[in-house]
């Protein structure tokens, strides 16, 4: 029997693919600005750990969910990237006592925002999530729609802000190429929780059809019971008469 239903990982949508090649130019581009700027070892290294984590993290995980031992352990890839994006929230909280600015404060809203959705997104079907109770919590009152063009429009004014107080040609290539990534790690999890959302109203409406049918049958069962009882003989009033003159 062919499974008519596909998996996430079998969709035709291409946005996985796309996020690959674009982490691999980007850090392969952010690490030769590195060096053209003639940085040294330790410096190019604290950059790769500093600036480039979340990005060797993330392409990691892309790969991973396209092979088959990333599709076993999905949802431990995904508490692997929630942990980090809670990290790398912490980091941009403590960046604004640092240095407060308005980007700071944008950064520090987009990785909030965007590790409560991808939380969200990824656990509520999981045990979990259903331990918490993910799907009566506040973070469903905000629609899937919401969370995206709420990110999306953070994104936006991130990246102004960024290009307009960007020095160099190779700060505004590296930061659009960042704002792309951002809107395709967005669009990933919009997609993934539409999907979900999919399977359980398709699960949601079989339910309700099997149980209408079972409904039906027991319905039809006591109906035939019912027919039975009536028609079943009576004894006839000779037999009675007979029985009595025997007493």
């Amino acid at each position: 029997m062919k499974k008519q239903e596909k998996d996430f990982f079998d969709s035709p949508n291409m946005i996985t693919f796309i996020i690959t090649g674009l982490l691999v130019i980007l850090i392969i581009l952010s690490q030769s600005f590195a060096i053209q700027s003639h940085l040294g070892a330790s410096d190019i290294f604290r950059s790769i750990i500093n600036h480039n984590s979340i990005y060797l993290v993330s392409l990691c995980y892309f790969i991973l969910i396209k092979v088959k031992f990333g599709k076993r352990y999905f949802d431990y890839l995904n508490v692997v990237m929630f942990v980090f994006y809670l990290l790398t929230t912490f980091a941009s909280l403590f960046t604004i006592f640092q240095s407060f600015g308005f980007d700071s404060i944008l950064n520090l809203s987009f990785n909030v925002l965007v590790t409560l959705y991808f939380g969200y997104s990824f656990f509520t079907n999981t045990v979990v999530g259903r331990d918490l109770k993910l799907s009566n919590s506040p973070l469903a009152e905000i629609k899937n729609d919401q969370y995206y063009y709420l990110l999306m429009g953070i994104i936006g004014v991130s990246l102004i802000v960024s290009l307009i107080s960007a020095s160099s040609f190779e700060n505004v290539v590296v930061y659009l190429l960042e704002a792309i990534y951002k809107f395709l790690f967005i669009r990933y999890i919009y997609l993934y929780k539409e999907y979900i959302d999919h399977k359980e109203v398709e699960s949601e409406s079989k339910r309700e059809v099997k149980d209408k049918d079972n409904k039906d049958d027991l319905k039809k069962e006591k109906k035939s019971e019912d027919v039975k009882k009536v028609r079943k003989p009576r004894k006839s009033k000779k037999e009675d008469v007979s029985k009595e003159d025997k007493e």
